[in-house]
């Protein structure tokens, strides 16, 4: 690459932050390390520049060698679990050997060759599929501390803020439903829908700490961004969005307060007279005058269906995953991940998705009953809201297996297991100190 003043400044930045973030892993500084690294996640704009610079396209990889490599030093060296024990463990180690085995049941099914060369698209898409959960493993044993919780929090924010900067602009410069397909936000060569989805899920977490939060600057520091946030998703016009949305305040409202539900309700009522006039144009598009589906909404139904076709004889396993793009169907994917993962991986994988959004559900609602930090409830509760919206959003799309799509989620999951982690640890000293207050 030409060096030239242009690009002199993001080279010097891209070599520092890198020496940086290198140095903090391999000292065992993890938690200082996922403060620079996870916001960039989102910022896919920002990651695309680096491609041009040596090894820029590998600089996620590399990144969280580093975090491993340091994370597993530090453990031996003292003498601790290089592995907390946590509920998803199991879990994702099944997914992992899994979905792997399925990548070469794909192969097969597809005729093309074996896995096993770093050149194979489906082998890539698999390993960025699992860097997912290796983020969960890494903010769980890594972030130990309720204040490295609070700063990584206030990190991924601070991302999502660039990420209004950006999706604001363009949802001003190309303000129509027709142009809404050219708004991308930070996401490059994702789309609207996808971005919306980010959006309607992750602002969740930010609204459930906001209800129990009592630090006033952090509430209007959580408040901002939230308000950012509904005002870029109202204006992507994603239908799957809003239902989240909808579906997500019904969940926090009748489990944190039911007078909510009263605006709620009011809501539904009248929510042609409140939305914005092409939003309203938007959500009526479902259908034409005709009471008959939209062109886009009839062409997934066809899509299931040729899906649902191919799972007759491949029930138990499916045929493979990664298959659906290779098979030239009609829309290209399901746009539905529980389609996509029947067709792929079949019963099996089927329940192993079940199952890994069900506990993670299970363990925000954990937290948000058990722990007595104002803080890690308002996380408890927001993941859990969060949960259900990415439930909801994934009945449009892939919402899931994008790494700037899906990275927040799996990095959200790893602080609230570690948020229970911190209360169990709490309960357990509150009983030990009333034992002794006793015994005196």
């Amino acid at each position: 690459m030409l060096v030239t003043l242009k690009n002199i400044v993001p080279l010097i930045l891209y070599l520092f932050g890198s020496i940086i973030i290198i140095f903090l892993s391999l000292r065992g500084k993890i938690h200082l390390s996922l403060l620079l690294l996870i916001p960039l996640f989102s910022l896919q704009n920002v990651m695309e520049r680096l491609h041009p610079y040596p090894m820029g396209n590998q600089f996620i990889d590399f990144m969280l060698i580093a975090m491993i490599l340091g994370w597993v030093f530090k453990a031996i060296s003292n003498r601790e679990k290089i592995f907390v024990s946590a509920p998803f463990n199991t879990i994702l180690f099944l997914m992992a050997i899994y979905t792997y085995i399925s990548l070469w049941r794909g192969s097969f099914y597809l005729g093309f060759p074996m896995p096993i060369s770093v050149s194979d698209t489906r082998l890539q898409t698999w390993k960025n599929y699992m860097l997912l959960p290796l983020l969960f493993f890494i903010t769980l044993n890594n972030i130990k501390t309720l204040k490295q919780i609070k700063w990584l929090i206030i990190a991924m924010i601070l991302s999502m803020f660039i990420m209004d900067y950006y999706t604001g602009n363009q949802v001003r410069w190309m303000s129509g439903i027709i142009s809404r397909d050219k708004i991308h936000g930070t996401f490059v060569w994702l789309g609207p829908n996808e971005l919306a989805a980010f959006y309607a899920t992750y602002t969740f977490v930010l609204l459930g700490i906001l209800f129990f939060d009592r630090v006033k600057l952090r509430r209007i520091f959580l408040a901002i961004a939230i308000m950012l946030n509904i005002y870029c998703v109202l204006f992507l016009y994603s239908r799957g969005a809003y239902v989240a949305i909808l579906s997500g305040l019904i969940f926090i409202s009748f489990f944190k307060n039911k007078i909510f539900l009263v605006p709620l309700i009011l809501f539904l009522f009248f929510w042609q007279a409140i939305l914005p006039t092409k939003v309203v144009e938007r959500i009526n598009q479902t259908k034409t005058e005709e009471g008959t589906l939209d062109p886009s909404s009839q062409y997934r139904l066809e899509m299931w269906k040729e899906c649902f076709g191919l799972l007759k004889n491949n029930s138990i396993m499916g045929i493979g995953f990664n298959t659906v793009p290779y098979l030239g169907l009609t829309l290209g994917d399901t746009h539905n991940i529980y389609v996509k993962v029947l067709t792929e991986q079949g019963i099996i994988g089927m329940a192993i998705f079940l199952i890994l959004l069900f506990t993670a559900l299970k363990i925000g609602w954990r937290l948000y009953k058990s722990a007595k930090d104002r803080f890690l409830k308002g996380l408890g509760l927001g993941f859990a809201a969060c949960v259900i919206a990415t439930m909801v959003v994934n009945f449009f799309g892939d919402r899931f297996t994008y790494l700037q799509l899906g990275a927040y989620f799996w990095v959200f999951l790893g602080l609230t297991v570690r948020g229970n982690i911190i209360s169990q640890e709490e309960l357990g000293k509150r009983g030990s100190s009333r034992r002794q207050n006793k015994s005196r």
